[in-house]
């Protein structure tokens, strides 16, 4: 019994060493890049990002164009994933920061960053995933619905598993609260070629497939109870 109670009061600990085994933070700017110094803001950037960023360390960043939706036309640079920990020592004074100042010279403007965290419990990660687009569903989850929420994230999980397993269905929740500004949980679906929007999706069958016959649209209205509502757009990785 004393080597139970001990585990159990040590679980707490392993969880917190698992998640510092598993950087899950991601920083993201969103940036409007002042009309003609697009070509010019990318090659900043891109080498900004390789003697900075680099994709082997904590500090890995990469820079998507958005297609439509809310930040349309808009770039966001993305950093992660990495951890909290890891952002007191990100690179920053001297030569960081002059290099990232003429990035920033090229920029009309910079919204306020977010920072997401990805949920790999209930994301279906894909080894070695090189898709370069995204198409991203922002919800405004509702007050006391996210437990509920993330139950539903979970059936939809396991329909990836079983049925789609070489595709990705990743799950981020945004760490800071803003009621008025619905950007509670996204779902990224990355993708390579746009033919793949083409497809004939089949995701009720494999849903009922998984979880039984006539069960998708019981799961459809649990899932537009919890939501206030949802917007979608493209985003696309700049090369």
């Amino acid at each position: 019994m004393k080597k139970l109670i001990i585990i159990l009061l040590m679980l707490p600990f392993f969880a917190f060493s698992q998640d510092k085994k598993e950087p899950s933070l991601y920083e993201v700017f969103n940036m409007t890049v002042k009309q003609g110094q697009e070509d010019a803001y990318e090659a900043a950037v891109k080498a900004h990002n390789a003697k900075f960023h680099p994709e082997d360390g904590m500090y890995h960043a990469r820079l998507f164009y958005n297609l439509n939706g809310p930040s349309a036309f808009k770039y966001s640079w993305v950093m992660g994933p990495t951890n909290y920990g890891a952002m007191d020592n990100r690179p920053a004074k001297g030569a960081h920061d002059d290099d990232w100042a003429k990035v920033t010279a090229m920029v009309e403007h910079t919204d306020a960053p977010t920072y997401w965290m990805l949920d790999r419990e209930l994301s279906h990660l894909v080894d070695n995933d090189a898709h370069v687009k995204r198409i991203i569903w922002m919800y405004d989850v509702k007050s006391g619905e996210f437990e509920t929420f993330k139950e539903l994230c979970a059936k939809v999980k396991k329909v990836y598993v079983e049925k789609r397993p070489t595709e990705g269905f990743v799950v981020v929740f945004n760490e800071f609260a803003d009621t008025k500004a619905g950007m509670d949980a996204a779902i990224l679906f990355p993708f390579d070629k746009w033919g793949w929007l083409d497809r004939e999706s089949n995701f009720k069958t494999h849903y009922e497939e998984v979880h039984g016959a006539n069960s998708f649209e019981p799961f459809l209205k649990s899932f537009r109870s919890v939501i206030n509502g949802r917007v979608d757009w493209m985003r696309e990785m700049v090369e």
